[in-house]
């Protein structure tokens, strides 16, 4: 029993030891040379696989020569692809030992993180083969791609009613009766052209103003420096679809208000810093030529 308690206090010992002269206070270090060191560890076994959707929140800093350079700094909640490790103690180690919840620290060479994730054609000024970098990871969530394409559809379901819901009022408080489309546009002749008609193949001239629906102006022809309507020809898809298709409907010298639904116009995604996902948009249009 002496000889047995002996050996367990030369190994704690010596693990203390090992501890104490660690590059790293405070870190355990992977036989591919990963440092590491967990804040928060939960019992949950589950880790993301390869392939798998994680969300996180992400800092991480170069470390050269005593001074700290931050380069991401965690604010926004970051998404990242898990994929197979890029080289040897690489931070996708790093994500692969984390479960949901997990807070951790890894720290890993700043070069072979640019050169090979990155794939940066040169190193940031600051960093040399002794530079290291600090990344400090929570993982919050991760699921597969088939899980994160049946939550996008659950959302964008969900926006799209949101929007339905918006439109409706807006026709409500506006006291528009108009019937839609089959497509959906919601097509209101302000002024009756008596010109040529807007057919496929032609080319049209068309002076607009676009809003949101609670009045946002996101674009004007009567905006840019030339004030020149914008050209297009009908049929070549150039423009979005509600926008061509009340267009079509036109004569020259004719106004209209186009109401567009989301679905005939950017849908899911935002156009610009203005335009929003799943946004009904609405034109003032004047056919001013058709040839």
């Amino acid at each position: 029993m002496k000889n047995k308690l002996t050996t367990l206090a030369v190994f704690a010992f010596a693990a203390m030891m090992l501890a104490s002269c660690s590059k790293y206070p405070g870190f355990k270090k992977t036989d591919s040379g990963l440092y590491y060191k967990f804040i928060v560890k939960n019992e949950d076994t589950a880790k993301p696989r390869i392939n798998d959707v994680m969300e996180m929140y992400l800092s991480y800093k170069g470390i050269s020569k005593g001074k700290d350079t931050l380069l991401m700094d965690g604010k926004q909640k970051f998404t990242l692809m898990m994929m197979k490790s890029f080289f040897k103690g690489d931070i996708y180690e790093g994500l692969g030992m984390m479960s949901k919840g997990d807070s951790a620290i890894f720290i890993m060479p700043a070069d072979s993180f640019f050169k090979k994730i990155v794939r940066a054609p040169k190193l940031p000024e600051f960093i040399d083969s002794a530079t290291m970098l600090t990344f400090n990871v929570k993982m919050l969530d991760f699921y597969s791609q088939e899980e994160m394409q049946r939550r996008e559809e659950e959302k964008n379901a969900q926006l799209e009613k949101e929007e339905m819901e918006k439109l409706q009022k807006f026709l409500t408080d506006n006291n528009i009766t108009q019937q839609p489309t089959e497509s959906g546009l919601i097509y209101i002749e302000l002024k009756k052209g008596n010109g040529p008609k807007a057919v496929s193949g032609k080319t049209v001239s068309v002076h607009y103003t676009g809003t949101l629906l609670d009045g946002t102006k996101f674009d004007s022809s009567f905006d840019h420096p030339d004030k020149k309507p914008l050209e297009f020809k009908i049929g070549e898809g150039r423009i979005i679809k509600g926008f061509e298709e009340g267009i079509s409907m036109m004569s020259k010298g004719g106004k209209a208000k186009l109401i567009i639904p989301s679905k005939l116009a950017y849908g899911s995604r935002p156009a610009g810093p203005t335009i929003p996902a799943f946004a009904t948009l609405v034109f003032e249009v004047e056919l001013v030529d058709v040839k």
